[in-house]
């Protein structure tokens, strides 16, 4: 024992400690509905489960490093060395304040926590709200034990006390509205009004150097205290409290995973006076949602206190319209008076109304009495009964923007729970039967924001959706309302667990999802496993941008097989070789169609991954662009390519670091009889000219069905030429899309395709040489390509060529001519001019194929918007014309408004 406790004598310390001692044996205080522990059977019987708190306010929900023992915390705010130390204690109803108090003075009284202190002194806070007197008098009537000239001579050795003030929830006044400095005190013996003690304590004008420890629900900004928020139980905290309440390990994890499950409402669990009320109905039978639960603890307090149905409907009918007024006055706790003026005085003088109400000051029929609800989650549920058995009460959507943004609370949820008849059957066995009128009302309420807010954007008010309809649990209704509206597929990414449990419960009752949208997700294993049954369900899924751990790709590995999932994009979502594995291996038993894995960070050891999984599954588009797969990785792929399970249809390997060693076995996989490749996109790759002749030859053969090929910037010069103009004239070329744009295949190269496009045999419909070196002569012989007779050519892109009005009027020129096929031309960023509108103008309203025109990026001025805005609207078949970033003003916006098919 440290000097400072020495000051006091042994006798009065042992004296003091003893009467702590019998305080806690004495008391009978119990917080919770259904009886709840009292403080005495939770610490004489050593039952008490630590709680969590933190000491920054960010702490969340949401367990994290932040958390710690509220033991550890105290310890340390009050270790010795420290005089002087001020902390409240902040925490909501039912937490676990008190009982942590009382623990705390049972520790230092049985000598195991702070004995560096010589004195803890509880300060009673009903005293404090007394008429003026000194703290010296306040203390003595609180500790009768301790005389005149012990106290006095404790409070002249200020740095070994310890004042604890619990209990001030309902005299936060005291604490929040801070006296002037002037009337501080400094003298123990002198009066004064309780918020002049109290802050004369925390200020340090009053025993300067005493500790304060005072508890309250809402944290006050005071520089000379220290927060620490007490957040209940942990996880680990809350098992060990189930596990000690059913003395049977396997029964109570069962339990609790089961409540945790069904009921939901993560910071409910964290709450101890919920967890023993829970425990107990649990005993009895285990509910499916919080709705049933709080139905099970009103019948069965109803049916301890042998209440007839008539009295307990009346009984529930003023409690409902006192928690109405406490919500209407903001408020948590009220007056005698205002009991009695919401139609409970028949029950001031009767038990059963203790079992739902705290009396926190004086006895109930004292006008200065102060009653609030045992619990803020009963106190919604009863004002959601209230509603259902009073036409007074107030309508379901009066705050409907309110509920929308900021997400369903108890009391709507509640309201849903009790439009289910099995969820409310035990509180109708204890009332009578809920207004069906009421009912009515609130199904048409939930349908209406139902139809209303699906087809939106707005994530929040979709996940309120989710939770009401979640709480309802009426399949019924799902379906009737969800199926039938535009359900807009939003991303879901950032969802709260209820979130996720609804999201999952509308999925289930319409036995399928359309898309699931996840983009720029972090999801946690926890929050995947409970996605398992959307994920199995949704037909697409995306995880675009998501951070994903190894066990979230177990679970959605899981999801994929025998699920319903025909199209997964990954894309920019980091992937090691082994996430990779464990997904790949899933597809094999999977009916995914699409799989999209771009910028993955896959390397070249994920080719032989790929490529297994390619020989054994039904796999038909794959995107891998922007992976760094090399000619390895494509090695390794390309042997799945030409086996007989293997179904690929569309290959995307843009810039995927691939040169031309891997077109020769590209080219033998695409030549073999049993590959089954449609599309192939080799984009930003950089390949060799030479082996682009391997390419040619593959695509002259019978067995190769390649209907799409993308070169684009691929290195390619006019020498490749060629072996391109060869493919398209060949009798087995199945070519209708090619690509070549950003390659300099300048006049030469582009001459020879273009005769190649004359061809009977050539199949191709749409050509894309944007940025390849064109010239107007180049210009002049596709306009003869589309006028031949024998060209198939639908969409033609010849964009980022300085050819002017000169070149274009080749094209132009070709849109008249009764062969042209046209129906989607490109002409961005080629320097076209005011001049050319009459050449324009007269081809567009000739041809009787051209439905889009892209002239982006050239030089018109204001003077041609109202000769092409007059063409748009004089041609039906024109369905786009795009002419952003020319040179227009803002004074023909107005104008070009006026026409919905053009873009500027």
């Amino acid at each position: 024992m440290d000097n400072s406790t020495t000051d006091i004598p042994y006798d009065v310390q042992k004296l003091h400690k003893e009467a702590l001692r019998n305080g806690v044996l004495n008391s009978t205080q119990a917080s919770s509905l259904l009886g709840g522990q009292s403080v005495k059977e939770i610490i004489v019987n050593n039952c008490y489960t630590p709680l969590s708190a933190s000491v920054s306010e960010e702490a969340g929900l949401e367990e994290n490093e932040a958390w710690e023992t509220l033991e550890a915390l105290i310890s340390r705010e009050f270790a010795a060395g420290r005089e002087g130390c001020k902390v409240q204690l902040c925490g909501g109803v039912g937490v676990g304040k008190t009982t942590a108090v009382q623990q705390l003075i049972w520790e230092w009284a049985t000598d195991s926590l702070l004995q560096h202190y010589a004195l803890l002194l509880p300060v009673c806070q009903r005293t404090l709200c007394t008429n003026d007197q000194s703290l010296e008098s306040l203390l003595l009537s609180t500790h009768a034990h301790l005389s005149a000239e012990a106290l006095a001579s404790a409070l002249q050795r200020p740095q070994s006390l310890l004042l604890v003030v619990d209990g001030l929830d309902h005299f936060q006044d005291l604490l929040s509205e801070s006296p002037p400095s002037d009337t501080l005190v400094s003298d123990p013996q002198q009066p004064a009004g309780g918020a002049v003690l109290l802050h004369s304590l925390l200020e340090g004008s009053l025993l300067p150097g005493a500790s304060v420890l005072l508890t309250c629900r809402e944290a006050v900004l005071l520089e000379s205290l220290q927060c620490v928020h007490l957040l209940g139980f942990s996880k680990a905290q809350r098992r060990s409290f189930f596990q000690q309440f059913f003395n049977n390990e396997a029964e109570a994890e069962q339990v609790l995973c089961h409540c945790e499950k069904v009921v939901g409402v993560d910071e409910l669990f964290r709450c101890p006076a919920f967890c023993w009320t829970l425990c107990c109905v649990c005993k009895e039978r285990v509910p499916e949602t919080l709705t049933e639960l709080c139905c099970a603890v009103t019948h069965t307090l109803l049916q301890e206190h042998g209440v007839n149905v008539e009295t307990s409907k009346q009984l529930l009918c003023g409690l409902g319209k006192l928690a109405d007024h406490c919500y209407s006055q903001a408020h948590a706790h009220c007056s005698t008076a205002e009991v009695i003026s919401c139609g409970l005085q028949p029950f001031l003088g009767s038990s059963v109304l203790s079992a739902f109400l705290r009396i926190s000051r004086d006895d109930i029929s004292s006008p200065n009495a102060i009653l609030s609800f045992l619990s803020p989650v009963f106190q919604e549920f009863v004002l959601a009964v209230f509603f259902y058995i009073d036409q007074s009460a107030l309508r379901v959507g009066q705050d409907e923007a309110r509920i929308l943004e900021g997400g369903p609370d108890m009391y709507q949820m509640f309201l849903a729970g009790l439009s289910d008849p099995a969820q409310r059957k035990l509180l109708e066995a204890s009332i009578g039967q809920l207004s069906s009128g009421r009912l009515s009302e609130f199904h048409q309420w939930l349908i209406s924001l139902v139809v209303e807010v699906l087809p939106g954007f707005e994530k929040e008010k979709h996940c309120c959706v989710f939770r009401l309809l979640h709480h309802a649990r009426s399949p019924t209704l799902v379906r009737e309302t969800v199926g039938a509206c535009k359900w807009r597929a939003v991303s879901y990414a950032g969802l709260q667990v209820l979130d996720y449990a609804g999201l999952v419960y509308v999925a289930r009752c319409l036995g399928e999802m359309e898309h699931l949208n996840l983009y720029r997700s972090e999801l946690m294993d926890m929050q995947a496993q409970k996605l398992i049954p959307a994920l199995h369900l949704a037909k697409s899924i995306n995880l675009c941008q998501s951070r994903l751990s190894s066990g979230v790709i177990v679970h959605l590995a899981r999801a994929m097989m025998d699920g319903r999932t025909t199209w997964l994009d990954l894309s920019s979502s980091v992937l090691s070789v082994d996430a990779l594995k464990i997904l790949c291996l899933s597809l094999t038993h999977s009916n995914l169609h699409t799989l999209c894995l771009r910028t993955c960070s896959l390397t070249p050891a994920c080719g032989e991954v790929l490529g297994k999984m390619l020989s054994d599954s039904k796999l038909c588009v794959l995107d891998l662009g922007g992976n760094d797969l090399q000619n390895q990785g494509l090695n390794q792929l390309i042997g799945a390519l030409g086996t007989s399970s293997c179904r690929l249809q569309d290959l995307s390997l843009d810039h995927c670091s691939l040169s031309g060693e891997c077109i020769a076995l590209l080219s033998s996989a695409l030549s073999s009889s049993l590959s089954e490749l449609k599309k192939l996109n080799l984009n930003r790759n950089q390949l060799a000219e030479d082996t682009l002749e391997l390419l040619s030859q593959a695509l002259q053969t019978s067995r190769c069905s390649l209907s799409t090929l993308q070169l684009f910037d691929c290195e390619l010069t006019d020498s490749c030429c060629p072996s391109i103009a060869a493919i398209l004239q060949s009798h087995n070329c199945c070519l209708t899309e090619l690509d070549l744009s950003v390659n300099e295949l300048d006049q030469p190269g582009a001459l020879l395709i273009c005769d190649a496009l004359k061809s009977p045999r050539c199949p191709l419909e749409k050509l894309c040489m944007s940025n390849c070196g064109l010239t107007e002569q180049v210009f002049s012989a596709l306009g003869s390509v589309l006028e031949s007779g024998t060209s198939r050519l639908k969409e033609l892109v010849i964009g980022i060529h300085p050819v002017r009005d000169a070149g274009a009027k080749h094209i132009w020129k070709a849109l008249k001519h009764t062969h042209c096929k046209l129906q989607h031309l490109d002409l961005e960023m080629i320097s076209l001019t005011d001049a050319c509108m009459d050449e324009l103008c007269e081809a567009v309203a000739a041809s009787n194929s051209l439905t889009t025109l892209i002239l982006k990026n050239n030089r018109l001025t204001d003077i041609s918007v109202p000769r092409l805005v007059k063409l748009v609207q004089d041609h039906a078949l024109i369905k786009e014309l795009n002419l952003q970033y020319n040179n227009f003003s803002e004074d023909v916006f107005d104008l070009m408004d006026t026409c919905p098919n053009i873009q500027y």
